[in-house]
């Protein structure tokens, strides 16, 4: 048994090996904000950055719109280190326009949850006088106990909330003296799970506690591939710590153990109850007093999800606020607390729609993105473009590399905004240049792209390419056909020359049109049997045969 068991290491260690290990590096996107917490989005290509102050940010474009999306400043306690907390989109918003804001309200120690609603006609204004209050937590002392200050929507769909402990923060005092993290008769040190379709979604807020023994869960999120949840939870005075739980969840309530327990360790041995099951935590780092004295402060963050950087995916990353050094766990749960990069002032992670990873710097004012810079794309091409073929317009373009790729998908659309799929097309390996017919009636110009799949699904799109058919709006056609004596020919164009030619090749009548109106032909005096009808215009290159047949 203690061979196999030697066995089964080795080989998860051989697997860590094997993994591509990220180089990671921070990359500016946009700075100017006024103490940002947190950032996130609605379901678009937006991002929504909230400012402690109590305003929140779109950032549209790679730049910040001038009108902040939501100010609620004159209902915060204090604009550099108690106002807005927390934002949260429903998975819903773009039908429903709900959105939560957590903050700390003006001249009182609660933190309030409540729903606003977008301004109805404009994408990026709120309606501030929307706000429909939802939750209210009464804490004694805001400025320093902890208060937690998360939320976010869980695959499930319900609302998710963490709360501090409500106790002191200072080096060397008793942490949670009242022991308010292992009492479930109230609020403080929990995660809480919220039913925002509900009539009255924080009515019995105590039964809707979803996890305890949490000290100070500044941070968390969800896995959007597993719906696992990952906790950042600050330590006391010895280890720092990340939770985690595997979704689907069930209907057991967690307990992460504080303040019985600091990381593994047993803290204050008259709070730990006989019997209990406590969580131990994924990761425990040193906190100050297991650390020389350093100061050290966990922020959770979120799995890399994205397409763009194939070796961060599956990797779980977080960061510290008072060294602002960011580390990671590896798929297999192999951690690296320091992954040799470091974000100043560092206070909350976030996805975009496609699931990139950003990092905001709360004194900077700083959006960022994290990267790796050295992981190629999982599809990478040398061209894409039209290319004239025996008369014909084709789609040609050429892979310089292919990782992990599965597919191309061809799109096409009339404005070059609205896309559809009309074909797909198989990988075929790096170096292989791809050709594609361009087939059917012409509208008028079209754009198309390619959408490049990976074995996982993730995907990314090519540049646009425009295809100029010369403004056609249809195929020529010819009727009646069969034709007694007249025929009319129609789709044309002005500058066609249109001749009709008889069963021996020889011309018959050439017109050119000078408008797009149809020209009628005569067959009259002529004899029965098959005719050709050549139609081109040399400023288009367009050239397209018909048949016409004389009863």
């Amino acid at each position: 048994m203690r061979h196999l068991v030697c066995t089964i290491i080795l080989l998860i260690s051989a697997l860590g090996s094997c993994l591509a290990q990220p180089k990671l590096a921070i990359e500016t996107v946009v700075s100017g904000f006024t103490r940002p917490v947190k950032v996130t989005h609605a379901n678009d290509s937006r991002l929504f950055v909230a400012e402690i102050g109590g305003k929140i940010r779109v950032v549209k474009n790679g730049a910040i719109l001038p009108t902040p999306f939501l100010d609620i400043a004159a209902k915060i306690n204090d604009p550099d280190w108690a106002g807005i907390f927390s934002i949260a989109f429903s998975p819903n918003y773009q039908t429903s326009g709900f959105f939560y804001v957590m903050y700390v309200v003006k001249s009182k120690t609660e933190v309030q949850i409540s729903r606003f609603t977008r301004q109805p006609g404009n994408a990026d204004l709120a309606d501030a006088n929307s706000e429909v209050k939802i939750l209210t937590i009464p804490y004694e002392d805001v400025l320093g106990g902890h208060r937690g200050g998360d939320m976010a929507f869980g695959m499930d769909g319900f609302l998710y909330i963490s709360t501090g402990d409500n106790g002191p923060g200072s080096r060397g005092v008793l942490g949670d003296p009242a022991n308010n993290s292992q009492n479930m008769g109230k609020l403080f040190g929990k995660l809480l799970r919220l039913d925002t379709s509900a009539p009255a979604p924080g009515d019995n807020p105590l039964g809707k506690i979803f996890a305890l023994g949490l000290r100070n869960p500044w941070r968390f999120g969800f896995d959007r591939q597993t719906g696992d949840l990952w906790i950042g939870d600050n330590g006391q005075d010895g280890w720092e710590e990340v939770n985690y739980l595997s979704y689907p969840f069930g209907n057991t309530i967690s307990n992460f153990g504080w303040n019985c327990l600091e990381g593994t360790q047993t803290y204050n041995a008259s709070h730990c109850a006989q019997g209990t099951a406590y969580i131990a935590p994924k990761l425990t780092y040193p906190g100050f007093t297991n650390n020389g004295g350093k100061d050290a402060s966990v922020m959770g963050g979120f799995v890399y999800r994205g397409s763009r950087y194939p070796s961060m995916k599956g990797y779980y990353f977080f960061g510290d606020y008072a060294t602002g050094k960011i580390g990671y766990i590896n798929p297999l749960g192999v951690p690296t607390p320091d992954a040799g990069l470091t974000h100043p002032s560092l206070i909350s992670f976030g996805e975009d729609q496609s699931g990139e990873l950003f990092v905001v710097s709360f004194l900077n004012g700083t959006l960022s993105k994290l990267s790796n810079p050295g992981d190629p794309l999982p599809v990478q091409l040398a061209f894409f473009r039209v290319a004239e073929r025996e008369q014909s317009k084709v789609l040609e373009w050429r892979t310089l590399f292919e990782s992990n790729f599965h597919h191309f998908v061809v799109q096409r659309s009339l404005d070059g905004q609205k896309f559809e799929g009309i074909d797909t097309v198989n990988c075929h390996g790096s170096y292989y240049t791809y050709t594609y017919l361009i087939a059917g009636p012409s509208y008028g110009n079209s754009y198309y792209r390619l959408k490049m799949v990976d074995l996982d699904g993730s995907f990314q799109y090519s540049s646009l390419i425009a295809v100029k058919t010369g403004g056609r709006m249809i195929e020529p056609f010819v009727f009646p056909n069969p034709a007694a004596a007249m025929f009319r020919v129609g789709g044309i164009t002005k500058g066609d020359k249109i001749s009709l030619y008889s069963v021996s090749g020889a011309l018959v009548i050439s017109k050119s049109a000078v408008s797009d109106q149809d020209i009628d032909f005569t067959l009259k005096g002529r004899p029965a049997g098959i005719y050709t009808i050549m139609i081109e215009n040399k400023n288009s290159g367009f050239l397209k045969k018909l048949k016409v047949s004389k009863d």
